[in-house]
């Protein structure tokens, strides 16, 4: 939860920045880019959880590797957050970074999970429902699960619609169950 409220301040503050410097989206390109390097090099975050790896090494591999990817005013917050012995910390900076920019952005987004492809005008259909019901841009993610039978489940931040053939059969299952009497 700490380090939830760190990254959280981080965040904020390298959102601020690049908003005074109209690069709220060019952090956010970056950020995506980065995220996507550490899902690959998983080894680039162990080094940064080594505090025996000195600041200046960290900084020179830091600049090697994206120096030349990403923005100035991101490289330097990196290299900050080396001097603060914070690095460990990208990756749960770049997530409540996300959040803020999309929340900045007014942007939503939602996982949809299919049992079989839609075609494109439904997913359309269903796109621009949610961006009438929630007020917000939706940035669709469709998941095809054959478990699920036939219907589909929305599932934004926490909350859940379940309109899925499985959740209605496994409801009808808890009711009879739960009707039986045991003698």
């Amino acid at each position: 939860m700490a380090e939830q409220k760190v990254s959280y301040r981080y965040a904020k503050a390298i959102l601020d920045t690049a908003k005074s410097e109209g690069q709220e989206e060019r952090v956010y390109e970056d950020f995506r880019l980065v995220n996507l390097i550490l899902k690959y090099v998983p080894e680039l975050m162990s080094i940064a959880k080594k505090p025996l790896i000195s600041s200046l090494r960290k900084k020179k591999l830091y600049n090697e590797i994206f120096s030349e990817k990403v923005s100035q005013l991101t490289l330097n917050f990196f290299l900050f957050l080396v001097d603060k012995n914070r690095d460990y910390l990208i990756p749960s900076i770049i997530k409540q970074y996300e959040r803020l920019y999309f929340e900045l952005k007014n942007i939503l987004p939602v996982e949809i999970f299919l049992a079989r492809d839609f075609d494109d005008e439904l997913k359309n259909k269903l796109v621009k429902k949610l961006e009438e019901t929630t007020g917000k841009k939706v940035i669709p993610r469709f998941i095809i699960d054959p478990k699920i039978i036939g219907g589909f489940k929305i599932k934004i931040e926490d909350w859940v619609f379940d309109t899925t053939l499985k959740n209605k059969l496994d409801s009808l299952y808890q009711e009879l169950v739960s009707n039986i009497k045991v003698n």
